[in-house]
This record gives structure tokens, C-alpha cells and sequence, in this order.
């Protein structure tokens, strides 16, 4: 049954956000003739709810932990209430998206706007706004989106970040701003293990070493067989991978979306650095004693996490994301290694740019219209709407505390967290903008967790990252055919790093592989990202 103490409350903080963001105009719905390619400047002013209904179809990007249409959400349910705007939905979920925007956009048969975090990849966002298929949005920003406004105004770079080469803004985004995000990995070793063998935890990577070898030597568990893996990790992987180790060996940044990181300004790739060939025979030599699990490089996430939880498969140190995250709860038996020191002293960790998931909403050329289009998108990014969009409704999955805190509410038998966070609201498929503020109000034990590891490894973390970046339609081009044969799945840095980590190499063959790295145009690579470091950095 709705919660009618909520709903009125709920109905009441949107009716006062939307009206401070309407104006008087007797005129509640636009013309078609007001339109012109999203210029709104000279467009009546919207006030909500509209006087006439105004009805749209939207492709929706939708996560698998939705089970109903949006328009049965209460979130949704509210918003329409409020803006006498009626949505017909398509919704489509994440693994079908690709396909299905493939089909729609060849057909031509556009919907009204494309809704969800991240709908629209970055390449498709500058390819339809080139053609004209989806609209600039920077006018109608000014004249019907307050909310977004005063967002830009506190964080100004994601303005940067959403303007295409050209000038225009086609795409509005999601944006979460939890900052122990941007650390995503942590390395853990088993202290019941060190603590069996009187060892300490490490805190250089030869010690670490010698901790990894005890731990296949002197049989930690007690049970009389030589069956720990000392060291597992997934190869390439922001949460799980081994990419922080290289800091440990001068490496600022072992960035697995590109593996570039910016040194003193300029912008590097990792893979060609002399600290790197250290880094790799490191690993070789871990490799080749067997205190690294030797499935690294073929296991896929849902095998990693399950050896990692298994107690038949005793690992002793892994890299994840959070303790609560990989075992459900706290495991007494693991704790963080801080950042380890390398044979020169060097310590590093690696950051992650914040997630502003740029193609997350744009009006396309068919909308007839798009100013109430914006206005209702807009509605949502007024910070406490964004946050029940995202995490769920007040007074259904969360509850707010006198002091303006929030506590998750009990899940309801039969539900787990995930279908329970998104039974009401779109949640990890929302358009929301959510800033560390209003985070920070909800009561979240993993979230607290995470915090502890944040603040361990963030002084050893470069601030300096490579931002996602639009780029322009040529330069896409350009860099989509290198990174296909350079950094690709299956391209060759994944098959070189595995080579010469389980085979070892000479110096002969790093220089192999530093001229087939000329021959796979690794200069031109990193000469387009400095060019867009540049200037997203007013260079």
C-alpha cells in the first residue's frame, strides 16, 4: 500500500521544486513552431504540471535488477502527478542495448529522448549530434534547467567534460559522487595466516613476497596439504586487478581503460616505461614460483570472486573492492595492506577518474517537445530527487533521521538488496546527479568501510587523471583502430603482459616489444590524449 505520509511529503518537495523552477505564463505547453534544433532563448516559459498532458516516448537504459515499467515505480508515479508529463516507456536492458539502438537509429524511427545511465556511448553522442539526430542542449540548459545550472555552477568541469568538439552539449549525465570510488581496489592478505606463520604485514613488495612464499610453504591452514594460493587477482580490472603493484615500481598510474597516466603534465604510456619492465619481471618471478594463481589470466569475475570466498580454495591475498562486497559482511581473517614500498621506495596507487557517465539523456530531432522535455529532466536532477531516483524513495528504502541522516530500510523477505533498491525507482539505470553532500547523509556501513580504505591509499594515489573525454567524430576514428589492435581484449598489451608474465622475457624481447609498439602507432595514441588533456586543462 503507498505511504500516504510520504507521498504527501514527497508530492509537496516536488511541487515546491517545480514551481520555483516554472514561471507565471498562462502558456503551460510549446508549439512545435518554438522549436529550432533545441534553441529555447525566445521559447514560452513552462510551468508545471502542464495545463495540457503532454505525452512522449523514451528509450530507456534499463539494469537487469528492474522487474516492472517505470510508469508502475512511485517515483515515476509522483513525477507524472506533478508535471502532467506521460512517458511511454521502451525499456531495454543493458545486454539487448546495444542491438536495439542499432535497429532503432538505422530505421530512423527516433524516440522522443534516449533516458539511463549511460544510453548513449560516448561516440554515439558526437556521431548523432553531428548528424543532427539528437539536439544541442546548451540553450535550453539556460532557459529550462535550474537545477542543472546550479550543478554546473558548483562543479564546473562537468560542463567541460559534456561539451563536444564543436562547441554543443548533446547529452546530460549521471553522476554519483562518492569519492572512495575513485580508489577501487584494495589489496587484502590473510592475517590469521601471518599471524599462524609470525610474520607482520607487509609493507614492501619484497616482503610481500616473502609472505607469499610462506604462505605455499608452511602450510598456514594446518591441514597438511600444499593447497593455499598464495596471490590471486584479475588481470586488467579496476577492482580486482593487480594495476595498483605498478606504483610500487614508479608506474603513477596503470589505468586499465587505456593504461596511460599523466607524469609532470605529460601524458605517458605505461606499458613502454622502463618502471614497468621492473614491474613485470616482478611478476614473473611470482608467477613462476607459483604464488600467483595461474588461472590470472583466463578466470572471469564470477570465478575470481568465487575462489576468493571458497574456503575448499584458501587464498592468502587478493585485490577487491570491500570487504562487504566480496564475503557479504566483514571477514575477520583478512586486512588492507597499505601501499607497498618498492626496491626504489617508490609508492603509488591507482586512481580513477569520477564516474560522470556523460550519454545519459539527449532529445532527439523527432521531439516535438523538447523544452518540456528538458524541464522534466531537470526536475530530476534537484539533489534530493536524484537521490531517491537512485537509491529509492523516502519512506519506502530508506528513512530519514531527525538529523537529516538516512538509514537503509529493511529488506522485505523474498528481496535482496538489489531488487529492493530498485522496486521504486530506477536506481543504478537513473539520470541523476547526486553530490558528496547528500551522499554523505546516507548511513551506509559499506560505504563506511570504503571510506577507511579511501583514506589509506588516497595520499599514494595521483590526483592527476586522463578524464573521459568527448572527441571529435575523425579523432574517434583514429583512436577506435588503434585501441583496437593496442588495448583491445584481445589485442596485444593483454597477450604481451600475460606472455611475459608467465614466460619471463629478455631484454631483447622488451625491445621487441617496445618497436612493435612504434609499429602499433602508440605515439600517435598518446599524442590524441595529450591534445584532449590539454585541453580539458586549458592548455
Amino acid at each position: 500500500m503507498r505511504n500516504k505520509k510520504w507521498s504527501a511529503g514527497m508530492s509537496a518537495m516536488l511541487a515546491a521544486v517545480l514551481l520555483l523552477s516554472g514561471c507565471s505564463s498562462s502558456e503551460s505547453t510549446p508549439s512545435s513552431s518554438d522549436k529550432d534544433q533545441g534553441k529555447a532563448a525566445e521559447a514560452t516559459e513552462i510551468q508545471f504540471p502542464l495545463e495540457k498532458p503532454v505525452k512522449l516516448e523514451i528509450l530507456a537504459s534499463t539494469p537487469p535488477q528492474v522487474k516492472k515499467n517505470y510508469n508502475e515505480m512511485q517515483m515515476f508515479k509522483e513525477l507524472k502527478e506533478l508535471t502532467n508529463v506521460d512517458v511511454e516507456w521502451t525499456q531495454v536492458g543493458w545486454e539487448q542495448l546495444a542491438e536495439k539502438k542499432n535497429i532503432v537509429i538505422a530505421s530512423g524511427d527516433l524516440p522522443d529522448a534516449f533516458y539511463g545511465r549511460g544510453v548513449l556511448l560516448d561516440q554515439e553522442i558526437v556521431k548523432l549530434g553531428s548528424q543532427g539526430a539528437i539536439i544541442p542542449l546548451e540553450d535550453l540548459i539556460e532557459q529550462h534547467a535550474p537545477n542543472l545550472k546550479k550543478v554546473f555552477e558548483q562543479r564546473p568541469d562537468f560542463k567541460t567534460m559534456l561539451t563536444a568538439t564543436d562547441g554543443h552539449i548533446y547529452s546530460l549525465p549521471t553522476f554519483v559522487e562518492r569519492d572512495f570510488n575513485e580508489i577501487p581496489s584494495v589489496l587484502f592478505i590473510n592475517k590469521k595466516w601471518l599471524d599462524q606463520l609470525g610474520m607482520a604485514v607487509p609493507t614492501t613488495t619484497d616482503e610481500f613476497y616473502e609472505a607469499l612464499k610462506a604462505f605455499k610453504e608452511k602450510d598456514p591452514n594446518g591441514n597438511g596439504k600444499a593447497d593455499e594460493v598464495p596471490f590471486s587477482f584479475l588481470f586488467n580490472n579496476a577492482q580486482n586487478g593487480s594495476n595498483s603493484l605498478a606504483g610500487s615500481f614508479g608506474i603513477k598510474q596503470d589505468d586499465p581503460r587505456n593504461n596511460l597516466y599523466v607524469d609532470n603534465g605529460t601524458v605517458k604510456y605505461a606499458p613502454e616505461q622502463p618502471e614497468y619492465q621492473t614491474y613485470l619481471e616482478y611478476l614473473n618471478k611470482l608467477f613462476k614460483e607459483n604464488l600467483v594463481d595461474q588461472e590470472v589470466f583466463t578466470h572471469d569475475q564470477n570465478t575470481y570472486l568465487t575462489k576468493v570466498r571458497s574456503t575448499d580454495v584458501p587464498i592468502g591475498a587478493f585485490f577487491g573492492y570491500s570487504q562487504r562486497s566480496v564475503f557479504g559482511n566483514l571477514n575477520e581473517d583478512y586486512v588492507p595492506v597499505p601501499t607497498l614500498k618498492g626496491p626504489d621506495g617508490k609508492q603509488g596507487w591507482l586512481r580513477m577518474p569520477a564516474a560522470v557517465v556523460k550519454g545519459s539523456f539527449a532529445i532527439t530531432a523527432s521531439n516535438e517537445h523538447p523544452e518540456v522535455t528538458l524541464k522534466w529532466m531537470d526536475a530530476m536532477f534537484e539533489e534530493m530527487l536524484s537521490f531517491q531516483f537512485e537509491i529509492g524513495p523516502i519512506g519506502v528504502t530508506v528513512k530519514e533521521n531527525p538529523d537529516g541522516t538516512f538509514d537503509k530500510m529493511p529488506i522485505p523477505d523474498g528481496m535482496n538488496s538489489g531488487d529492493f533498491k530498485h522496486s521504486e525507482a530506477p536506481g543504478n539505470g537513473a539520470t541523476v546527479i547526486v553530490l558528496q553532500d547528500v551522499v554523505d547523509r546516507l548511513i551506509d556501513e559499506q560505504a563506511d568501510e570504503k571510506r577507511e580504505y579511501y583514506e589509506m591509499y588516497d595520499p599514494f594515489a595521483s590526483k592527476d587523471v586522463i578524464q573521459d573525454m568527448l572527441w571529435s567524430a575523425e579523432d574517434g576514428e583514429k583512436l577506435a583502430a588503434i585501441n583496437l589492435d593496442l588495448n583491445g581484449k584481445n589485442g596485444y598489451y593483454a597477450s604481451t603482459f600475460a606472455k611475459f608474465v608467465m614466460n619471463g622475457f629478455t631484454q631483447a624481447d622488451w625491445d621487441n616489444h617496445l618497436a612493435q609498439l612504434k609499429k602499433l602507432k602508440v605515439d600517435e595514441y598518446v599524442a590524441l590524449y595529450q591534445k584532449y588533456y590539454d585541453t580539458a586543462n586549458g592548455k
